[in-house]
């Protein structure tokens, strides 16, 4: 089963925008979650992992009266969704408040993430009520300094229409993994596709991206 995080700069959206997502996996049955998160300004880094790790625990502790394997859930979200993703599979600060580890993740699946929050494009470039002002904080709020052989699998996918930054971004994140000594690690660019259609276009048949999802749930 899959749980999904939207994106919007950990600013914007409501999971009803998104409920293509749930139809979409849902038709290729997996029992799928569109959760919602607290927004900037109303609150600060480290509320959206938090609440993040709370949805995740919730839909881990109920989603067998849904019909969906405690078993096997899986997480996935679009930019900075997808940055929460790689946080909750990186940094086992979060779901250790609910008791839970990396290990209760089955497989996580960024799309067009972020992984260095001090990095341009970033925290230097973007409202402070975010992740505030402190660098320090930038660099713990960063899921690429918390990487450990520990992670799940994950499946790396961005957009060549991606920023510039971002697609450094992903390709190192992925480089960085390996290096730390995670083993089940994969990376793919989503060709003819913008940061906001490698997500939008999911709900289009034989969509490359969802496809790809699919395939990686399916064979973890």
């Amino acid at each position: 089963m899959i749980v999904s995080y939207y994106g919007g700069q950990l600013m914007a959206g409501d999971k009803s925008e998104h409920a293509f997502i749930g139809r979409r996996f849902a038709s290729a049955g997996f029992v799928t979650v569109v959760v919602n998160y607290r927004l900037s300004p109303g609150v600060s880094h480290p509320a959206h992992v938090a609440d993040a790790a709370a949805s995740f625990a919730w839909v881990k502790r109920h989603i067998a009266e849904y019909g969906g394997d405690a078993t096997r859930v899986f997480v996935i979200g679009h930019s900075a969704g997808a940055y929460l993703v790689a946080m909750l599979s990186t940094d086992e600060r979060y779901l250790a408040a609910h008791k839970l580890s990396r290990r209760d993740i089955r497989g996580a699946v960024p799309v067009s993430a972020f992984y260095w929050v001090e990095r341009e494009g970033v925290a230097p470039d973007r409202d402070k009520s975010v992740w505030g002002a402190d660098p320090r904080a930038w660099a713990d709020a960063s899921p690429a300094n918390h990487l450990t052989s520990g992670a799940p699998p994950t499946l790396i996918l961005y957009a060549d229409g991606d920023e510039d930054w971002r697609r450094r971004q992903n390709v190192e994140a992925a480089q960085a993994m390996t290096a730390a000594g995670q083993k089940h690690v994969e990376i793919a660019m989503i060709a003819d596709r913008t940061h906001m259609t490698i997500w939008e276009r999911m709900a289009s048949a034989r969509d490359e991206t969802a496809e790809r999802i699919i395939e990686f749930v399916n064979r973890h």
